[in-house]
């Protein structure tokens, strides 16, 4: 899953993985994990976790400490405050996917040239994503990390290599009765 999200990154923004030295947010919970993993080997100087629960965000912080990289953890209560000088928010949680509340959070903190990136792909254009773009951030939603997840797996099951495409990106948007005029 760590290449699934650098990979992601790139191929959206065409800018590779969050460079280093970026300070990036993220909410831990689920595929967080591989996130701050993928992070970490982008060497991102600083990671800001916040989660509902600070001990899943004290473990995930223990568990991925590394060298290069600052891990700090802040309150739910502080999930506004903590964007500020980031350079991406990945929002990680089940909030704003179909079914679930929105993830209640203000952007204003955040710096305008920050990347915001929600893995929820049902909605594939969650109201994240659609804030933020309002601001002028550039976005990634969550199709594309749904895609380089499976890979692996296609090439297990059917033993030949598959290529995410624009045409596959548009196989799996129609499965999802989304559009192809959905943002990106």
């Amino acid at each position: 899953m760590c290449s699934a999200f650098a990979k992601t990154c790139a191929s959206a923004l065409r800018i590779g993985a969050p460079r280093r030295g970026r300070r990036s947010f993220s909410a831990p919970v689920g595929a967080a994990r591989a996130i701050v993993a993928a992070l970490i080997e982008a060497r991102v100087e600083e990671i800001r976790l916040v989660n509902r629960t600070l001990a899943r965000a004290e473990r995930l912080a223990r568990d991925l400490a590394a060298p290069a990289t600052r891990i700090t953890i802040q309150p739910w209560s502080e999930r506004d405050m903590a964007q500020r000088d980031a350079g991406l928010l990945v929002n990680t949680t089940s909030l704003g996917m179909t079914g679930e509340p929105e993830l209640d959070i203000d952007l204003t903190p955040l710096p305008l040239p920050a990347v915001v990136v929600d893995i929820v792909y049902v909605p594939l254009d969650t109201t994240l994503l659609a804030v933020a773009r309002k601001r002028g951030h550039p976005t990634v939603d969550g199709l594309g990390m749904l895609l380089h997840q499976g890979r692996p797996g296609f090439e297990a099951w059917f033993g030949r290599p598959v290529q995410v495409t624009r045409e596959l990106r548009a196989a799996v948007l129609t499965t999802l009765g989304a559009t192809m005029s959905a943002p990106r």
